[in-house]
């Protein structure tokens, strides 16, 4: 009897897997990152991202997205990597994917925010509205041509979080959970990019979407540094 349910047990588990890992295959962040689905499975942060965009998909109107862009900075010291960019109707979303658990303290005017565990343990985390502000100037620069009204910032926790304590002093971010994400971007209603524009848009900041390695590694030094 024991050995039947642990086959039973072992044959719902890769049944599960084999769902799951073809779920991924098709996604659009499969598409956008050429990630493998065990390196996206065994990095929180990388899984977040891909829950994300996998509710972006599930948006009406016409839309690309793009995922791991290396923008150069507006001053030009180094790179600003954008989680997420979003190119639809109601405008050009810079998406700051935090895929966290515990409860979440944060100030849009301080330099670092708090992640507080079960257990009281507390981490903090540089402020993302601070990091998006650097994202949407970067997208600025690059679509310079297009009004300031169209860039839009939100940033996006797990599930498994609680948004404890938000201070927003400026109405130029969001800070939301990753369900309310649709909601948030079908609420902004107005449309302000046509299909041709989103097509044109995401060919110009694809090219920043493929940096290589030594970028890469550039970006999380200069990171770090900011972030002592």
């Amino acid at each position: 009897m024991i050995g039947w349910f642990i086959c039973l047990f072992a044959l719902v588990f890769i049944s599960g897997f084999l769902v799951d890992k073809a779920k991924f295959e098709k996604s659009t962040y499969k598409k956008e990152t050429d990630f493998s689905y065990w390196k996206v499975r065994n990095d929180k942060g990388l899984y977040g991202e891909y829950l994300t965009v996998n509710e972006i998909d599930k948006l009406k109107g016409y839309h690309k997205v793009l995922v791991n862009v290396y923008l150069p900075k507006v001053r030009g010291e180094g790179t600003t990597e954008v989680d997420i960019v979003l190119l639809h109707e109601s405008g050009i979303y810079s998406i700051e994917s935090k895929n966290y658990s515990g409860w979440i303290f944060g100030n849009e005017e301080n330099k670092n925010w708090t992640q507080t565990f079960p257990n009281g343990k507390k981490q903090a985390f540089y402020n993302p509205t601070k990091q998006n502000r650097s994202h949407i100037n970067a997208l600025k620069k690059q679509l310079n041509e297009l009004d300031e009204g169209a860039f839009k910032s939100i940033i996006v926790f797990s599930e498994r979080c609680e948004l404890k304590k938000i201070v927003l002093t400026s109405p130029d971010h969001k800070v939301i959970k990753r369900k309310r994400l649709r909601n948030a971007i079908h609420n902004e209603g107005r449309q302000v990019l046509s299909g041709s524009e989103i097509l044109l848009i995401y060919k110009v900041l694809k090219r920043y979407a493929n940096a290589s390695s030594d970028v890469k590694v550039g970006h999380i030094e200069r990171l770090k540094k900011i972030q002592r």
